[in-house]
């Protein structure tokens, strides 16, 4: 077994935690103004997934802002310094109460230091629509999926996609990159469907909607092709 694209995110979500809390700008800090950090766009590219057994190391830095995103980058090593998995995120503030987004230009003073060297060539991108989606799976929040701000964690929905995939994919396919865009919140106990549409041999699209028809989550997941089973 190798650790999973959610396991991956949620590593990494544990570590940009830990950290903005450490820079004074995390869940704490914004809570005391009213606000929130809200995850809008994720780029994860995967070289190669850590083995059950293995153990690496993760580092995450602020690198800035674009437009109203504030920008965080990831990398993840294994215990060799070989280089495994990298990704970057924009985040939003939130007022807590509208959900309207914030400047970021104060919060962010706070940061002596920005590291501005990216993780990956590029920063995650607004995926476009596309038609013709067919629902695959239909699923009802529940307790397990919510996170403190009472709406479902970011990692669930990369869960949430990785489980419409038929165990029989994954015996001679691994996970190479996804890209995801937060369109809105879902709420236990909320139902939502999980829609794909195959873009080419190696990548598929997927939207996840609820049953008002309100799109979610937007993602666009690419594959490879392995030749050794529950290489995922």
């Amino acid at each position: 077994m190798r650790a999973t694209g959610e396991a991956i995110c949620r590593a990494f979500f544990e570590a940009a935690w830990n950290h903005a809390e450490h820079l004074g700008i995390g869940h704490a800090e914004l809570a005391k103004r009213n606000k929130l950090w809200v995850l809008g766009r994720l780029l994860l590219q995967i070289g190669r997934s850590l083995r059950w057994g293995e153990s690496g190391e993760l580092t995450t830095w602020p690198r800035g802002t674009s437009g109203a995103f504030a920008l965080r980058d990831f990398e993840i090593f294994d215990n060799t310094a070989t280089p495994l998995a990298a990704g970057t995120s924009s985040w939003l503030v939130l007022e807590a109460s509208t959900h309207r987004p914030q400047r970021l230009d104060k919060l962010l003073q706070q940061i002596r230091t920005p590291v501005t060297r990216m993780a990956l060539g590029r920063e995650a991108s607004k995926l476009t629509g596309t038609t013709g989606f067919a629902a695959t799976v239909v699923r009802e929040v529940r307790y397990s999926d919510v996170d403190i701000n009472q709406h479902v964690n970011s990692a669930r929905y990369i869960g949430w996609l990785l489980d419409s995939y038929p165990r029989e994919f994954y015996q001679n396919h691994a996970l190479r990159s996804l890209e995801v865009n937060y369109l809105a919140e879902t709420r236990w106990p909320d139902s939502v469907s999980i829609r794909s549409q195959t873009l080419s041999n190696d990548k598929i699209a997927h939207s996840i909607v609820k049953s008002s028809g309100q799109e979610v989550c937007r993602a666009e997941l690419e594959w490879t092709v392995v030749y050794e089973q529950s290489s995922n």
